[in-house]
């Protein structure tokens, strides 16, 4: 279901800068932040450590080869499904086949058509729930109110336990590291070691009680909220 309160982030590969200011004002009219990153393999690893993106942008116009951007990017722990929109010249259609993307448009396409095609697959990987409520098993997330229930009993969480927990629940599956969650949900400018992850998520789980298994550690790398 649409959970339209949600911050949504882009990254944009591209070697070209002039791309990312109308894409990205674009996209922020929808409840997207955009990051930018060059085609070289190494920029994107540092870009994906800072935190997982919900969709990414890979601009092939340069003539880049986008199938080790793909892998790079699909190599990633949490980012096995992240949905990817390719950029392309109209000569690459008779390249077949295509790199693996989930969509694509052509050069020649005017920007609404690719923030339209970005917004769709943002939409299909959006977690179930109703409305703004996120549901698992007798865990009820109300992103709008900030409330969280378990059964009929409303828990009794911090603002950040809280946004830990929603950001959890609203990418259910997807790992991320320590240092991910630090910037998702403290943010960027917040200088705290990996430690303050650890201590909410045993904060969070104690207050979930029979639910606290929702959340999983994975072991050398970080948390997600189950699937099942």
């Amino acid at each position: 279901m649409l959970i339209a309160s949600l911050m949504y982030r882009v990254l944009i590969v591209t070697d070209d800068q002039r791309l990312a200011g109308p894409l990205g004002g674009a996209l922020a009219g929808a409840n997207v932040i955009c990051a930018v990153v060059g085609t070289d393999l190494e920029r994107i690893g540092e870009a994906l450590a800072k935190g997982g993106p919900d969709a990414v942008i890979l601009d092939g116009r340069s003539g880049a080869a986008l199938d080790p951007l793909v892998r790079t990017i699909r190599e990633q722990p949490g980012l096995e499904e992240v949905p990817m929109v390719g950029i392309l010249p109209q000569a690459a259609l008779s390249d077949l086949p295509l790199p693996a993307l989930d969509d694509f448009v052509l050069d020649s396409s005017p920007t609404p058509e690719l923030v339209a095609r970005v917004l769709s697959r943002l939409a299909k990987s959006r977690p179930p729930g109703s409305g703004n409520v996120v549901r698992a098993g007798a865990l009820e997330v109300d992103i709008d109110n900030y409330k969280a229930k378990l059964g009929r009993h409303t828990l009794d969480l911090t603002y950040k336990e809280f946004e830990l927990l929603r950001f959890l629940a609203t990418h259910r599956g997807r790992v991320f590291t320590r240092e991910a969650l630090l910037n998702r949900v403290w943010g960027y400018d917040y200088f705290g070691g990996a430690r303050t992850v650890d201590v909410h998520i045993r904060r969070l789980r104690a207050k979930l009680g029979s639910c606290q298994s929702l959340i999983e550690t994975v072991r050398s790398v970080g948390y997600r909220f189950s699937e099942d």
